[in-house]
């Protein structure tokens, strides 16, 4: 049998493979009977055309392993984000596709036997579920395999978002596999037990957690139906996630019309002669540039610390139906590590990240100053990011959002001048031209990487 690999090692009815054009899937004969019906039934058709699934194409099978049955070409996913670097209403929209996804799946007889996260990706502002083999046939009065697992990995996250604010969702990445029940009951405020989602399926199912007794008997079609529209209207009404003060998410909402038209004109003649295939934007916001970049590559990352200004890009990107962009809640002073089985089942983000065009606009100095993070660092990490060219914004210490940040700090900061930043970019990048942004003082620069 196709060995395992780390990106695809649990699964017994298939194996995806990486192979130098793309991404692959062995579907084994172990799954022929579930993965026929799912295909002659109509449910496949179905759930792609209503971009709920990934689609693919069935190729000639390229080994003589006697345990293959098909092999299939997916779409291929630019970009892949996963759920501790999503902002609240990114896993809501995941949540409720699952949802949908079982509904659908249960008039043609058939359920997902996984409801974890991570099996979903993000485009055009949809999350689509992208494991082929994850359905099996539906048999009355058993019980639903993956309900445990929905629980822990996918309405639990939720909700302790919801109701403690969207930053709950870093606690996934240091439980990939999902938090337990009990813990997060114990997180919850009381006000979570008038929503009926959490009190049947967080708290009494945590309270009954591990505990031995008659086997329970399963749900009829009907029945889950009407649990999973049950959910699907809990998780709509929680449209608005408890949120802490915010400040980032109108930053370029606050006046400052000629510097942002001065800006956007240089960074418009700089993307049409440089033509760069794939953007990551660092400090991204809401967007605005990331939006502007996406005119011009065929694939855009949007990175922002703050959740909810992923949320407000993320809506954007929904009503646009842009699909050559992907947005992220990230911290760059500690950007997401490689996780799972030996942390190489969930790639880090300065690899999966590596793009054409690296831009920090008005960034450098919030990692410097705010972050004490060295220019030397903030080089290094865009050239991790970059793979031929880099636009960085250096806004100086007489700026009146630099000299305030170095106010807070007491009025005393070293460390941090227009020489040091060329110094620390000039390791990695040969300079191309540089261009002050009318009417301040900023300046952006471009740099071309050195193989």
């Amino acid at each position: 049998m196709i060995a395992p690999n780390y990106a695809s090692y649990r699964d017994p009815a298939a194996r995806v493979v990486k192979k130098p054009d793309g991404w692959y899937r062995y579907v084994f004969k172990a799954y022929q009977k579930e993965f026929d019906y799912l295909m002659q039934s109509g449910l496949y058709a179905e759930l792609v055309q209503k971009d709920l699934m990934i689609g693919h194409e069935e190729v000639e099978i390229d080994s003589d392993d006697p345990a293959i049955y098909k092999m299939i070409r997916p779409g291929q996913i630019a970009f892949q984000s996963y759920p501790f670097e999503w902002s609240y209403n990114q896993w809501r929209k995941a949540l409720i596709a699952l949802l949908d996804i079982n509904s659908i799946a249960l008039k043609y007889g058939m359920i997902l036997k996984d409801a974890t996260p991570y099996n979903f990706y993000l485009n055009k502002g949809k999350a689509v579920l992208l494991d082929t083999t994850s359905f099996v046939l539906f048999t009355p009065n058993d019980p639903w395999v993956a309900y445990r697992q929905f629980c822990e990995e996918f309405l639990g996250p939720v909700a302790l978002m919801r109701y403690n604010g969207a930053e709950w969702a870093k606690l996934t990445m240091a439980a990939v596999r999902g938090l337990g029940l009990p813990f997060i009951s114990r997180q919850l405020p009381k006000a979570s037990r008038l929503s009926s989602a959490c009190l049947l399926h967080i708290h009494l199912h945590a309270r009954y957690t591990g505990k031995k007794g008659k086997a329970k008997k399963g749900f009829t079609a009907e029945k889950l139906l009407s649990l999973f529209a049950m959910l699907r209207s809990s998780v709509n009404a929680w449209d608005i996630p408890y949120r802490h003060n915010g400040h980032w998410d109108d930053y370029y909402d606050q006046g400052d019309v000629p510097y942002i038209i001065s800006k956007e004109r240089i960074l418009i003649r700089w993307l049409s002669e440089i033509r760069p295939d794939s953007v990551i934007d660092l400090g991204t916001n809401t967007g605005r540039f990331a939006f502007l970049a996406a005119k011009h590559a065929k694939r855009v990352i949007g990175v922002d610390f703050d959740e909810h200004c992923i949320d407000v890009a993320e809506h954007a990107i929904e009503k646009e139906s842009l699909a050559n962009i992907t947005v992220l809640s990230a911290d760059l002073a500690q950007p997401s590590p490689g996780l799972g089985v030996m942390n190489k089942e969930y790639p880090p983000l300065l690899e999966r990240g590596q793009s054409d065009l690296a831009l920090a606009l008005a960034l450098v100095h919030h990692l410097c100053i705010d972050m004490n993070i060295s220019l030397a660092q903030v080089a290094e990490m865009v050239a991790a990011l970059s793979e031929k060219y880099a636009i960085v914004e250096f806004v100086p210490e007489a700026d009146d959002r630099a000299a305030q940040l170095i106010a807070n700090r007491g009025g005393v900061f070293t460390g941090y001048s227009e020489e040091l930043f060329i110094t620390a970019l000039s390791a990695y990048f040969d300079q191309v031209e540089e261009v002050e942004v009318s009417p301040t003082k900023r300046k952006l620069y471009l740099f071309k990487k050195r193989q």
